[in-house]
């Protein structure tokens, strides 16, 4: 099945492909218009149509028919063609394009051909010269007498007289030779030629056809002098005219040395006429253009490849509260196959492989990738994808309160007292991952705040400490713990009646056990719903 493809995903080298079919398309409709061959071309395009058609169809027996048909008449049409072949083969070659125009005739001799053409003219007498340029025309011809003459108007005269058995024939003249006359030269089979123009204009257009070749036609019917070449005829005005035709066709320019590269250049951009370009069979070069692009669509789209790449994986839809616990697979490794006009121009980034995270719960789960995870540009396919499947864990986000506790050691200086301890803030909030999180057994104070080293009340910036330690990463930020102290003050009687061993109470170095006591208790009651 035929793939189109975008026009605009197309790289600069296609649409190169694209233009120099097009240009030989336009080159084979110039060619071969008006004769033959063209009914016979239109017919093979016909079949190659019906064979795309078919083998887009799917119909097979159709599509292989037509294919060992069209290979048995493109076989054929290289016999049928081949002086047609040949001649576009010499057309083509770069000595004729780069070549020095015609061979050098003397200006004399081309005033005295314009002069004797006008005469013949006059007295309606037909005539044929044919002057030869970048290729020989002999295996071209048939018959003909062998002159070698120099070329003077009563010789001319004389030939075409209608008395002279050579009359019928045409006059070669190369440089200032008259090499053969009463040649007979090969007709043209263009169709639709105008009915005025008799066997010798046929005979100069076949000739022009065939080899390159500059032809001087008198008309007997009508009196007038034609000029042909390259498969054109133009109608001579006058001596003067006809003569700088000629002059510009034959005569050779002067070049030196140092001007090679300039008359190369001239030669070429004399073949390459750039308003003809622009404005002559503006349709037919648009139609070659437009089958330029059917073909490569056709023959290029079906013409399959694979190539092997490594896609970037991408997670889409997670849960806002979930994440990922594993280490995530980040790339696959994935084989795709399609036309090689697509497979020539894909890249990494037009390969994505997303997996849909969206109905993920807590715990381990198994990912299954298939080619619907793929997106892929149009008429691509995947042939091969690694890994198929993997285990990921995932685990819910969540926030947690942990009550900070501090850490006291050591003894109060003699004669002081810790009436209270405050830490702010009294709680932290963790997030993370529900697991990790359960972990934590106590945030404490840290470093511990050494008792016997304070003489007042005091305010000490610490940090906190996670118990146990664990490989996770949580915010630990600093927090202030406030010191309230006093003097310690003790009755006389008290201090002359030494306590015995069945008294009852607390000494003084229990105090700050008290405390933290009394200050957990209350910062678990903080933490208690309340009752409306």
């Amino acid at each position: 099945m035929i793939n189109p493809i975008s026009l605009l995903s197309l790289n600069w080298q296609s649409y190169f492909d694209i233009l120099i079919v097009a240009i030989l398309i336009y080159s084979l409709y110039v060619w071969v218009r008006g004769t033959r061959a063209f009914q016979i071309l239109v017919g093979l395009g016909a079949l190659g149509l019906l064979y795309g058609i078919s083998s887009w169809s799917g119909l097979f027996l159709t599509s292989w028919l037509l294919q060992y048909l069209l290979g048995i008449i493109l076989l054929l049409a290289i016999v049928i063609f081949q002086p047609e072949i040949r001649q576009l083969l010499e057309k083509v070659s770069p000595l004729a394009i780069i070549r020095l125009k015609g061979g050098p005739v003397p200006r004399a001799i081309l005033t005295e051909i314009a002069e004797t053409s006008f005469f013949l003219a006059d007295q309606r007498i037909g005539g044929l010269l044919v002057f030869p340029r970048a290729t020989p025309i002999s295996d071209a011809i048939q018959d003909g007498i062998q002159l070698d003459s120099l070329v003077t108007r009563e010789l001319l005269v004389s030939i075409f007289q209608k008395s002279s058995p050579m009359h019928d024939g045409a006059v070669i003249i190369e440089k200032n030779r008259m090499t053969k006359a009463g040649c007979y030269l090969p007709l043209s089979t263009r169709e639709g030629l105008p009915p005025k123009y008799g066997t010798r204009h046929r005979a100069a257009l076949g000739i022009c056809e065939h080899r390159d070749t500059l032809c001087v036609v008198i008309s007997e019917e009508r009196g007038v002098v034609s000029l042909t070449r390259s498969g054109e005829i133009e109608t001579m005005t006058g001596e003067d005219q006809l003569r700088q035709n000629l002059e510009s066709a034959l005569l050779p320019r002067i070049r030196s040395k140092s001007s090679i590269k300039e008359s190369v250049a001239q030669a070429i951009a004399s073949r390459l006429n750039y308003r003809e370009l622009m404005q002559k069979n503006l349709v037919a070069k648009f139609m070659a253009l437009g089958l330029s692009f059917l073909l490569w669509f056709v023959l290029v789209g079906q013409q399959w490849s694979e190539i092997s790449l490594t896609a970037v994986l991408e997670y889409q839809n997670m849960p806002a509260n979930m994440d990922i616990v594993s280490n995530p697979v980040n790339e696959i490794q994935v084989r795709v196959r399609g036309p090689r006009g697509s497979i020539s121009i894909l890249t990494p980034d037009q390969v994505r492989v997303m997996i849909d995270l969206n109905n993920v719960v807590p715990g381990s789960q198994t990912i299954d990738l298939t080619e619907d995870n793929l997106r892929l540009p149009f008429g691509v396919e995947t042939t091969f994808m690694e890994p198929r499947s993997w285990t990921m864990e995932f685990d819910r986000l969540i926030t947690r309160r942990l009550i900070i506790d501090y850490d006291l050691i050591g003894e109060l200086p003699e004669g002081l007292e810790l009436t209270d301890v405050v830490v702010d803030p009294p709680s932290i909030e963790f997030p993370g991952r529900e697991n990790e999180l359960k972990q934590i057994k106590q945030v404490i104070t840290t470093p511990p705040i050494d008792l016997s080293q304070i003489t007042d009340s005091q305010i000490i910036r610490t940090n906190l400490k996670i118990i146990p330690s664990l490989p996770y990463r949580f915010p630990t930020p600093e927090v202030m713990v406030s010191l309230s102290l006093m003097e310690r003050v003790i009755p006389e009687e008290d201090s002359e009646q030494p306590l015995s061993e069945n008294d009852e109470g607390l000494s003084s170095s229990d105090a700050p056990t008290l405390v933290r006591l009394v200050n957990r208790i209350g910062g678990v009651a903080d933490n208690l719903p309340k009752n409306p």
